[in-house]
């Protein structure tokens, strides 16, 4: 396998694992974004000085491959520790988007949703589905399992849609 194949196919890994597990893990975005970056300027440095020795023709390859490949099995292995599942339920509402270029534009509900009590604020991914919005249509709230993994972050192994005449209609009475 030459070297541009290797390349491809952690890349696709990469992605892959990104879409899958690290979506999965509840963290806040923010700090996530910090330490990947503070760690990227350690490491960097840390290459520069010759402390880690990359040949400098490697060195895109590690940050661009690697490095990712090091933090996607973080998340893994976090994923697959994870015990003792804990049910948590939410009242939610869906986000509007308004799609459509300067002569139409149209409206309609999201599968991205806000959570009652503010609930995983920064937390993006927790509050993302990828899914068809008509499994989340007529349903008002969100039923999570979570695991916490080997690392002690929370992990989001399963959720299911309910409808619930308790939670309010107003996104501002939660």
């Amino acid at each position: 396998m030459s070297k541009a194949d290797k390349h491809v196919v952690f890349s696709i890994l990469n992605i892959v694992l990104l879409a899958t597990i690290v979506c999965k893990t509840v963290i806040n975005f923010y700090w996530f974004v910090l330490i990947i970056s503070l760690l990227s300027i350690i490491i960097n440095k840390l290459i520069n000085r010759s402390i880690i020795k990359i040949k400098n023709q490697d060195k895109k390859y590690f940050f661009v491959v690697v490095f990712p490949l090091i933090v996607n099995c973080f998340f893994v292995i976090n994923y697959f520790t994870g015990m003792n599942p804990q049910q948590e339920t939410y009242c939610f509402k869906n986000m509007i988007s308004e799609v459509g270029g300067r002569n139409s534009h149209q409206k309609g509900k999201t599968t991205y949703i806000y959570l009652s009590g503010d609930a995983y604020k920064y937390s993006y991914m927790t509050r993302s589905f990828f899914i068809d919005y008509k499994k989340m249509w007529g349903n008002n709230q969100v039923i999570y399992t979570f695991e916490r993994g080997i690392f002690g972050l929370k992990v989001r192994k399963d959720f299911k849609f309910v409808y619930n005449e308790n939670c309010p209609d107003n996104y501002l009475n939660f």
